[in-house]
């Protein structure tokens, strides 16, 4: 299936009317969480919606979508990884955004053109760990944008498994 990741780009973009009519054309199927994230749209006025995609994901670095921040903190690290990502991005011709090079986005964009074998290293190696600290950084709240991170995780868990060595 083409583009298979870059259709979950507006679960974690910020809210607008295109990001909110993509969400709202995807259809429910047996997951749980998707379904419940998907009423989480259906239920929320834009401003809301908007409201709390900036409370969760711009104002708490705990559940922040910059990928590097998770995995390498404020380190020399997430520096090489963002140039990675960057020169990933350049190399399929995908446009950077306002964000980060390592926001989940653009990471996200940049796994459609991976074979399967190496989106699968990208994905044990850097996404599924950071996303496993996002998920972490909801701990018991109940908001509903971690339907959202909890149905990618288990989409990537679906396609490559748990990370190696994980039970």
């Amino acid at each position: 299936m083409a583009n298979k990741y870059s259709q979950l780009i507006p679960m974690v973009s910020y809210p607008n009317l295109e990001t909110i009519s993509a969400m709202k054309s995807i259809e429910k199927n047996g997951s749980e969480t998707l379904n419940t994230y998907l009423d989480f749209i259906s239920e929320t006025a834009l401003s809301e919606l908007q409201e709390k995609f900036t409370q969760t994901f711009d104002m708490s670095p705990a559940t922040s979508l910059d990928l590097g921040w998770h995995l390498y903190g404020e380190s020399y690290e997430r520096g090489a990884f963002m140039l990675k990502i960057r020169e990933l991005l350049r190399m399929q011709g995908i446009e950077e955004s306002s964000e980060l090079p390592d926001h989940l986005t653009h990471v996200l964009a940049a796994m459609d053109g991976l074979n399967h074998a190496d989106c699968g290293d990208f994905v044990h190696q850097y996404i599924q760990p950071a996303l496993i600290k996002i998920m972490d950084g909801f701990k018991d709240s109940n908001n509903p944008y971690q339907h959202a991170i909890q149905y990618m995780d288990d989409i990537l868990k679906e396609n490559f498994g748990n990370k190696p060595g994980d039970a």
